[in-house]
């Protein structure tokens, strides 16, 4: 009910409908903001609708009511969602124009007067039924940026857009303004099954086609500032786990408004474009490495894909294959476009991709869906087969919709291709259809080429003399400036140098190894060690920041270390044959400035931190590699096989990893009776992360991490009195070791004296695991460490629904946990810490089940050195023999091949 009531005759032009719920603290920016309206407040009539808020919400529009009331409505009701409230807020607005502002956003301080100003203009005009403001992203540091995806639409000025000429759409109810006399003429209300979010799309879309709306009036200069909340707390971040995401929005919001369309005369492009732009996100989200869609519920998939199919059918070919509003993977679109058809997808054309140019290898690709065609790939006039392949499936929402064939292909005089007997055209590019219509879209480039066409510099129509050489002149200053620049100098000074006899003799084909830029003691320094040892041919360098605690040990030892980001740095990988890395992250493969320097020339050999258990395929299939080092035979088919990632058996090699050749030797080193550390290592997590420190692996940190799930949890196991009753009846340590990317906060764990807090810093990981009884992890890839030595663990899957929602890195592959792992699954700090005590009652052997699976995954263990295995993978994509390692055993014959495939 109203707890105040301004005038309902009081002249309004603009009325301003405002749902809240629990939005206390993000209601006085919005306030103070309305009250420093240049236009006047008194002049807008504000409706507020409080949603039975819990906090202090109702309270605070209260007290600013006061003394308002001339216009200003406050009213409240029991929680209905924000459509019943927007409704309810409508049914007493009284204003000319209706606008439905959220509480947890800000206004320009010229807003309503812009927005006065256009309708005084323009409002007049019969076609002018809906207006958009110039939404702006407000960020919680209070930095607005101009980022919207549809921020191209106001590029051009504030104007009338005709929709049939420019379909260009509107979503936000927001930062829209509408005619309230025809509200009420057609009974529009917002509806509430269209939840947990496009009920804003779904109005405005009712409000256009039952108008009969074929123009929207665009504002430029009304800016809008949308908060976006950096706590995932708002409708729009915290929907992703809702089935009405996936359900009730496809039904009762696009579905709905393309038959409504239907009925109406048909649909129209801006409609089309307006459900696209919409439906495409889910897709896009699909594919983006950290996804909220990874939380989707599994059990409303079916019922999606059938929506969507229903939604496709709908919508003309020509608007999908024209839809440019947003970047789009050819994947996405051709799911949207084909895969929901009757017809399998096939193309008449492959794409070339890559070629080898020291195997003498060409990559070639091509989409379908269903079976793998039939192949026949004809060289020089023979058939052959291929030398590497496989199939990547893109799934989205349980189902694969697209496929991609890759293959490797020997490379000859001519090569030609027919898929199930029909002649394949070699192109260079997806090729996605033409767009039936003629638009601005496609004849604004053509007027643009033309024009360059002519050569301005030579054209005596053009500007006078004087104009001419103020211009040259300026030019020449310009280049001038540059080439004297800071940058301008070191490069000129970085060509020459780079040409230098003593340079070229120093780093001349380098084989570069790095870990971190931050820490070593990874997989790429085991292998430098070993190739400094074993092949003095190789001109080995290790990458290291001079800064870095490993630093001074690595330089005692005699390894030839450069500093990263340094100018020998930079001479050093403009000369290297090869990389290779235990990291992949664009710091360590993509070092250098490509837009500036062009593409390196090396070789990148992904070394891997760890054996990959989870499907980290949309991470890195954008990435070059050209070896990827694998471990176990699970782990080798998951990426070289058929599934999500991207790669064949022509990058992918199962060597296992060159770390492993110590870590055995450690082992058997140490009797079992000096094993006395029980070690609880969980790994990190994304959200508990603040943002990179410069281009390098250094972190911030984030405020009360101490009173986190993961502190907490972690707390409770190590404080359990049966753990320490167990420490200290069997001897042994009781040690936590959190990830490096936790480093920060080590200080900020409230443990018991009895746990040592160990940190990489100090405590070598290989000599900590070769004295280790008993291990705890979560989700870490240790984890296979610990099984290859054959540990006794226990995984401590306290969060494992979160974990795998997509804010983080990792998405659910081929490893299941309880099938596969190398111990038992506990969710309860008290279930691990009695997990524990019976392997210690064991004597700290692990079970047999577990023995076994070890056995499986790691059937080169104590046989011949992974490392040198690593080295003929690198040598074999120079298409180079290996030279004999000197001073090194021969493998055992069940290793012998040069490289597991």
């Amino acid at each position: 009910m109203p707890d105040s009531r301004a005038d309902a005759a009081s002249p309004f032009l603009i009325s301003a409908v405002i749902a809240t719920y629990n939005v206390a603290r993000y209601l006085p920016p919005l306030l103070e903001s309305i009250e420093q309206q240049t236009y006047g407040s008194r002049n807008v009539q504000f409706v507020f609708v409080d949603d039975g808020s819990t906090d202090d919400s109702l309270a605070i529009l209260r007290a600013w009511a006061e003394g308002r009331e001339d216009h200003v409505i406050v009213l409240t009701q029991p929680n209905a969602w924000v459509a019943e409230a927007r409704n309810a807020g409508l049914a007493v607005a009284t204003g000319e124009w209706v606008t439905f502002t959220d509480p947890d956003d800000v206004l320009d301080p010229g807003y309503f007067f812009e927005v006065d100003k256009f309708i005084r203009y323009h409002g007049h005009r019969r076609e002018v039924t809906i207006l958009a403001a110039h939404q702006m992203r407000l960020l919680e540091s209070g930095e607005v940026l101009d980022n919207h995806p549809q921020r191209y639409k106001f590029a051009l000025g504030s104007r009338v857009v005709n929709l049939d000429a420019e379909p260009v759409i509107q979503l936000s109810v927001n930062s829209s303004f509408v005619r309230r006399d025809l509200v009420e003429e057609h009974g529009l209300r917002f509806d509430g099954r269209v939840r947990p979010n496009f009920e804003d799309g779904h109005f405005l879309a009712r409000y256009m086609l039952l108008t009969g709306t074929e123009h929207l009036a665009v504002m430029a200069s009304a800016k809008y500032l949308y908060r976006v909340r950096g706590d995932g707390s708002s409708l729009l971040e915290s929907s992703f786990r809702s089935r009405e995401k996936y359900v009730s929005v496809l039904r009762y919001g696009y579905l709905d408004l393309l038959e409504t369309a239907e009925t109406h005369g048909g649909v129209p492009r801006w409609l089309e474009n307006t459900v696209l732009y919409d439906l495409f996100w889910y897709f896009k989200e699909q594919q983006a490495i950290h996804s909220l869609t990874a939380s989707a519920p599994a059990d409303v998939f079916d019922e999606f894909h059938e929506l969507v199919r229903e939604i496709r059918s709908h919508i003309a070919d020509d608007a999908i294959r024209s839809f440019d509003m947003m970047g789009l993977s050819f994947a996405v679109r051709e799911t949207i476009l084909r895969a929901y058809t009757e017809e399998r997808i096939r193309h008449d054309y492959v794409i070339l991709r890559h070629v080898d140019e020291s195997r003498q290898l060409v990559k070639i690709s091509y989409w379908f869906s269903g079976e793998v065609p039939d192949e026949r790939i004809r060289l020089d006039g023979a058939d052959i087969e291929p030398v590497h392949e496989t199939v990547q499936d893109y799934t989205f929402y349980g189902r694969v919709t697209v496929r991609q064939r890759h293959l490797w292909l020997k490379r000859g005089m001519r090569l030609t291709i027919s898929l199930d007997d029909v002649p394949q055209q070699v192109t260079r590019w997806e090729q996605q259809g033409n767009p039936e219509g003629l638009t601005a879209k496609q004849i604004d480039p053509r007027i643009a080429g033309q024009r360059r066409e002519t050569r301005e510099r030579f054209d005596p129509r053009g500007d006078t003399l004087k104009q001419r050489v103020r211009k040259q002149l300026g030019d020449w200053r310009r280049r001038q400036a540059k080439k004297l620049s800071r940058v301008g100098l070191y490069d000129e000074r970085l060509e020459l140098v780079l040409r230098s006899k003593s340079v070229r003799e120093r780093f001349a084909h380098a084989w570069v190894f790095m870990d971190r830029d931050t820490d070593a003691n990874d997989n790429a320094e085991h292998l430098y060690r070993h190739v400094a040892k074993h092949h003095p041919e190789i001109n080995a360098w290790f990458v290291l920041r001079k800064e870095s605690k490993d630093w001074p040990r690595l330089e005692a030892e005699g390894f030839r270390l450069v500093e990263y980001g340094s100018w020998d740095w930079n001479l050093l990988i403009r000369h290297a044959d090869h990389l290779a890395s235990s990291h992949a992250d664009a710091y360590v493969n993509q070092p250098l400035d490509q837009r500036r320097y062009g593409r390196p020339r090396f070789k990148y050999t992904f070394l891997q931190h760890g054996v990959t258990q989870d499907d980290i395929s949309r991470w890195l299939n954008w990435k070059r590699i050209d070896v990827f080092v694998t471990t176990t035979p699970a782990e080798h088919e998951s990426i070289a096989g058929h599934g999500p990632y991207a790669f064949s058996e022509h990058e992918v090699f199962r060597t296992s990893m060159p770390r492993y050749d110590r870590l055995w030797e450690k082992r058997q080193a140490v009797a079992a009776s000096e094993r006395d550390t029980i070690l609880v290592m969980p790994t990190w997590r994304e959200t508990l992360l603040s943002k990179r420190i410069g281009n390098s692996n250094e972190r911030g940190k984030i405020a009360n991490f101490a009173q986190t799930d993961y502190a907490r949890q972690l707390t409770a196991l190590l404080s359990s009195p049966r753990l320490r009753e167990l420490a200290e009846r069997t001897g042994q340590k009781l040690a936590f070791m959190p990830h490096p990317n936790m480093r920060p906060y080590l200080g900020d764990f409230d443990l018991p004296d009895y746990v040592q807090v160990w940190s990489f810093d100090t405590h070598p990981i290989q000599d900590i695991l070769s004295r280790t009884s008993a291990f705890v992890t979560d989700y870490s890839s240790l984890a296979f460490d610990v099984g290859f030595l054959d540990i006794p663990m226990v995984y401590f899957q306290f969060d494992a629904a979160s974990f795998f929602e997509g804010t983080h890195l990792r998405r659910r592959g081929y490893f299941d946990y309880q099938r596969d792992g190398y111990g038992p699954v506990e969710s309860e700090a008290g279930a691990v810490a009695e997990q524990l005590v019976a392997m210690g009652n064991r004597g700290y052997l692990s079970e047999e089940t577990y023995r076994q699976r070890s056995a499986e995954a790691f059937p080169d263990r104590g046989r011949g050195s992974a490392a040198e295995r690593v080295v003929e993978a690198m040598y074999s994509v120079d298409s180079k023999p290996t030279p004999a390692p000197v001073g090194l055993h021969e493998p055992s014959p069940a290793v012998e091949e040069s490289v597991s495939r």
